[in-house]
């Protein structure tokens, strides 16, 4: 992740957004430039249209005035107003979108690059349902920096000075106050809703990403909760989330109210001074009478421009929340590195584990000094029972997990010498929890081997004991899963995922638990399908049931993260 992902207070947490922000400048400058045309437009067809109508009904106090009256010009020039506005209006909706959608999918891209080179380890910080919060609604508050901040911001202050040179022209003192008077309602207004309403909308932002993570997570969980009675126990929970979450939001209507109405009392005595000192200098000086509907009118209009910047300005905390949430992502440094380019390639598919020590986060030691050798081409099984560290170990091997001291060498290359392609090339793994993805089977298959062909995989299928299931799925390897294969039994969901593996071309398998669940018959299918499928290939399988393993050539027995023997099976 760049450096500019680092955690930095207060406003500056926005520097990465706006850094990201200068590829799409045309864009973004764009969607400016139409608001401000459409702004601008407005303040034309007010202003012309007050004028027109004190004009006309001064002209029409006599024959004389009425006659010499030229209506057509000031008329043709509310008309190009008005279609300017429509077409200004529909510049700005297309431009300033198309920038914000391709800012948020480069900062979706940012954000996915930060996370995918982060171990399981370090991604169980934060859950599921906290990561998928952070991809959308954080990402998705972000937004309103761009389309509800800054370029209203900047919109109003050019509509401010827009209104000072129109009324200027006429009468430059008017002009200056009006101008001052609207900054000032420009400025007070937003910065008590800012003041006073940031640390709710931060609070809001902070209450709904709790509320849709947990959300989340506890649908996931659902059948058990319904199980174990404890459904309702949770739903009140989220219902008490969600309370809170509306109090601050009710909290929040409220001092946008009170901003509104301290906006809209500045502008009721702006346009009043306004009109006031119009009125003056029509009566006592040489200022045209006809000026002071428009002089009025363009304060109006100008306001619009500065109506909604007390809300937008409310909600920058909530923004400022939502950025230091995808900051906190971006600190998080990959502990595991891989090297560009490979240091040395692997002469051969022998694994050496030598001196092994890997502890958790929170101290736990999960291996203590395990050593082991597997040759090219052997097939070991690694027995012990549950926690013994058997997982941990794998895990080790595909660097999902960093070891805190000991060597792991591949082909008789340390496998932090390899590059990550090369290392993911070289394993073909079958973890415990198996996910398949909203795609056909032959799209979850294909994921290890995009060669391979339907009649491989579905003679792979019918050698692990799918083949009947297979056939009564209506549309075949043409077929979906339910989300997280669900649709499959937890004994064929773990025979997919072998499958899986299998179908990879990897010199090296690591297959974690293929038998779990099984009966003993499925079992030893299942077993004589690996070996012969793994023949001329490394091949380490964890297991805690040493039934079938006279088909492997040896067994090391794991037990509290220590290796207490390895031998040759015993049929």
């Amino acid at each position: 992740m760049p450096e500019h992902y680092r955690t930095r207070p207060h406003a500056s947490q926005l520097g990465p957004y706006l850094t990201l922000m200068q590829p799409f400048t045309l864009w973004l400058g764009l969607g400016v430039l139409f608001s401000l045309v459409t702004l601008l437009s407005s303040i034309g067809m007010i202003a012309l249209s007050g004028w027109f109508l004190s004009a006309s009904a001064l002209a029409g106090l006599s024959v004389g005035t009425a006659a010499t009256f030229n209506y057509f010009l000031p008329s043709a020039g509310i008309r190009l107003c008005v279609l300017t506005r429509t077409a200004g209006r529909y510049g700005e909706r297309l431009t300033s979108h198309e920038g914000t959608l391709r800012l948020l999918s480069q900062l979706r891209r940012h954000i996915y690059e930060t996370i995918e080179p982060l171990s399981p380890a370090a991604l169980q910080r934060h859950g599921s349902g906290e990561l998928l919060t952070r991809l959308t609604a954080d990402i998705d508050a972000l937004d309103s920096l761009y389309l509800r901040v800054l370029a209203p911001s900047l919109v109003a202050l050019l509509a401010i000075i827009g209104c000072g040179v129109v009324i200027g022209v006429f009468s430059p003192g008017i002009g200056l106050f009006a101008a001052t008077a609207l900054l000032l309602s420009g400025l007070i207004g937003p910065w008590l809703a800012w003041r006073l309403g940031h640390r709710h909308t931060a609070q809001w932002q902070a209450l709904n990403g709790r509320l849709r993570a947990q959300l989340t997570e506890r649908l996931a969980g659902l059948p058990e909760l319904v199980l174990y009675g404890r459904w309702e126990a949770e739903a009140d929970t989220l219902d008490h989330g969600q309370c809170q979450r509306d109090a601050e939001e009710c909290h929040m209507a409220r001092l946008w109210g009170l901003s509104q109405w301290l906006s809209q009392t500045l502008l009721g005595l702006t346009l009043s001074a306004t009109l006031a000192m119009a009125a003056w200098l029509a009566t006592h000086d040489s200022l045209d009478p006809t000026l002071v509907a428009l002089m009025g009118l363009t304060v109006l209009a100008a306001y619009e421009a500065i109506a909604l910047l007390p809300q937008a300005w409310q909600n920058l905390g909530r923004i400022q929340h939502a950025a230091r949430r995808l900051e906190s992502v971006g600190n998080h440094v990959p502990t595991i590195t891989f090297p560009r380019h490979d240091r040395a390639r692997p002469r051969d598919a022998s694994l050496v584990i030598d001196d092994l020590h890997v502890a958790f986060a929170d101290g736990t030691q999960a291996l203590h000094g395990v050593t082991l050798k597997v040759e090219s081409g052997e097939h070991l099984a690694l027995l012990g029972p549950s926690g013994s560290g058997k997982t941990t170990l794998l895990d080790a091997l595909v660097r999902f997990v960093e070891p805190q001291c000991g060597n792991l060498r591949l082909g008789q290359v340390a496998l932090h010498d390899l590059s990550e392609d090369t290392l993911r090339e070289s394993f073909a793994v079958a973890p415990q929890d198996i996910h398949l993805f909203v795609a056909s089977y032959r799209e979850n298959l294909a994921l290890a081997s995009p060669e391979a062909s339907d009649e491989e995989m579905i003679d792979l299928l019918t050698a692990l004991g799918l083949g009947d299931w297979l056939k009564e799925q209506p549309a075949g390897l043409d077929g979906y899963p339910e989300e997280d294969g669900s649709s499959l039994s937890g004994g064929q969901l773990r025979r997919f995922g072998v499958a899986r593996a299998l179908l990879s071309p990897a010199p090296v398998l690591l297959l974690d638990e293929p038998t779990e669940g099984l009966d003993e018959t499925t079992a030893a299918r299942v077993l004589d399908e690996i070996d012969r499928c793994c023949r001329g290939r490394t091949l380490l399988l964890v297991t805690h049931h040493p039934a079938g393993l006279d088909r492997l050539d040896r067994v090391a027995i794991l037990d509290a993260g220590r290796v207490q023997e390895v031998d040759t099976p015993q049929p």
